[in-house]
């Protein structure tokens, strides 16, 4: 997708892939924390807490040392960069520059190193000194401007919000539950059904479980359950405490309902993934999934890849960005050379993150042989007589 404006050539995909422990859930997890730095900074996160942030952990030397996070968005035809710098008691900086005109706009910086630690543009409309004045140390002002509906900063702020999914481990439950609540409400619902029947999977139905909102609240409540969906609650007159999915029993038979703690590792993969693949997909959003491989067979996984790539299932250029341990993604008529990255550890123990580009093409290349043999890089080191010496106990 070529975006004229700014002579950029956007990605509806992107995948990552790399040796065990080489950094490719960390990718995720820096995602993660930013959505969450952003959506509940100033609403969740306790005053005297600090920032919850996991620092590099394999050199002394960076415990305490900044982390560092940007990203480079494109919503609604204009481009912004935003990002800050933590340490694990307070934001050290923040930024959010604007480009409407193709021209670089700074709408406000922030620096805990000066006198005047907010600096604002005139081109920024809105309340910004009163809420930089109860901004927290460890809020950012992001937080707290959309907590105080800043018009203007809206749009960033509900990307991360609203148009950002994370799937990784600590994940599922939310998934799960959110999963179900969709299928009570129509597009929704046949929407994962037609994902669903389309993955050959059996299933004809859905079967939501209902329970009563204040009930369904109270017991989550007790479980610390995510309060972003526990604040969704009131809005629904029932809430969705699970699902049985329904499967053909036979020809003359009638569909029989499972409980989905029942269903194959593959089954519940794809159900927890249907929410935020159907949701990604109508509101042009972007899905990121750790181990998008997991439990899946390759078919199913290709799948979800060739909806994210094709106009015709992808109109409003939703974006998916995976990791995965699935060599038969490596094809071209999947995945073009520059939607493949790579994850590599070096001796220091810090993760380099480097594109299939970097090397040079081959024709004819079998880039999944060609992965596999090593060639660029990301593999296991894998010390045969190490392995001589565990099977010979």
């Amino acid at each position: 997708m070529h975006i004229e404006r700014y002579d950029l050539d956007i990605l509806r995909s992107a995948a990552i892939l790399g040796a065990n422990a080489s950094g490719k859930s960390t990718l995720v997890a820096a995602l993660d924390f930013m959505k969450s730095a952003v959506a509940d900074s100033q609403r969740v996160w306790k005053p005297e807490g600090g920032i919850p942030r996991v620092a590099f952990a394999l050199d002394s030397a960076t415990t305490d040392a900044p982390s560092l996070f940007v990203v480079d968005l494109l919503l609604d035809g204009i481009r912004y960069e935003y990002g800050f710098s933590v340490d694990s008691s307070r934001v050290l900086e923040e930024w959010l520059f604007a480009y409407p005109k193709g021209r670089k706009q700074e709408w406000f910086t922030r620096d805990a190193s000066r006198n005047e630690e907010f600096a604002f543009s005139r081109l920024l409309a809105g309340e910004n000194r009163t809420i930089a004045g109860f901004t927290r140390p460890n809020s950012l002002f992001l937080s707290a401007a959309a907590q105080n509906n800043h018009a203007m900063l809206a749009p960033v702020f509900r990307w991360f919000a609203v148009s950002l999914f994370i799937v990784d481990d600590s994940s599922r439950t939310t998934l799960g539950l959110a999963a179900s609540q969709l299928c009570m409400m129509e597009p929704w619902r046949g929407s994962i059904l037609e994902l669903l029947g389309a993955a050959d999977l059996g299933i004809t139905d859905v079967e939501v479980i209902e329970e009563d909102v204040a009930s369904f609240a109270g017991r989550m409540n007790r479980n610390a359950f995510d309060p972003e969906l526990m604040a969704l609650l009131p809005l629904y007159p029932r809430a969705a405490a699970g699902v049985r999915l329904r499967h053909r029993a036979g020809l003359e038979s009638e569909d029989v309902g499972i409980p989905f703690d029942q269903e194959s590792g593959g089954t519940k993969t794809l159900f927890l993934l249907a929410g935020p693949i159907v949701v990604a997909l109508s509101g042009g959003g972007t899905l990121v999934v750790d181990e998008l491989d997991r439990s899946l067979h390759p078919h199913l996984a290709i799948r979800i890849v060739t909806m994210f790539n094709d106009p015709a299932t992808n109109p409003n250029n939703a974006q998916l960005i995976f990791n995965t341990h699935d060599t038969n993604l490596l094809d071209t008529s999947i995945l073009r050379r520059d939607q493949i990255w790579f994850t590599e550890k070096g001796d220091d123990g810090a993760t380099r993150l480097f594109p299939l580009t970097d090397f040079r093409a081959r024709k004819y290349e079998n880039l999944e042989r060609g992965y596999l043999q090593g060639r660029y890089g990301a593999v296991p080191s894998i010390r045969t007589p190490d392995l001589r010496r565990v099977a010979a106990g």
